[in-house]
């Protein structure tokens, strides 16, 4: 399947998208995901299939914040059917700016997926740890 997106055409496999059955809040009607690694870097891209302008910058919360522990409740596990720990990979989003260092990186809702079922939720997580805007500067600066 070829999609054009804002980084120009790209084949996919229907068999690697993910689907977010609620969406992501603010985009509730794009259901249909690709995950784009970028191999220079440490972020990834979760590229809408449905409409190629859209794409998120995530990152894996590891590379930020290595004692990153988020509460996340049940209820989002259950929604992607349930498994083991080792079923899920963990994303965060992150809000590219300028001047760079305004980057900031979503600690409080990350994107919980279900790698074998390919399903998808943009968890709330619990108690007050975490924030929407963590700047990422910062938060490399504390990892080292």
């Amino acid at each position: 399947m070829t999609l054009q997106t804002r980084f120009g055409r790209i084949e996919i496999d229907k068999d690697k998208i993910i689907e977010f059955k609620e969406g992501i809040p603010g985009f509730e009607t794009l259901r249909k995901f690709i995950l784009i690694e970028d191999e220079e870097s440490k972020f990834c891209y979760l590229q809408s299939v449905e409409e190629g302008a859209i794409a998120f910058t995530i990152i894996s919360p590891e590379w930020v914040k290595s004692d990153y522990a988020p509460c996340i409740g049940e209820s989002y596990f259950e929604k992607l059917g349930g498994g083991k720990t080792e079923d899920f990979a963990l994303y965060n989003i992150v809000a590219v700016r300028q001047p760079i260092e305004e980057t900031t990186v979503n600690l409080q809702a990350p994107l919980l997926i279900h790698t074998t079922r390919r399903l998808g939720v943009q968890a709330i997580v619990e108690g007050k740890n975490y924030q929407v805007r963590h700047k990422l500067i910062e938060l490399i600066q504390e990892r080292g």
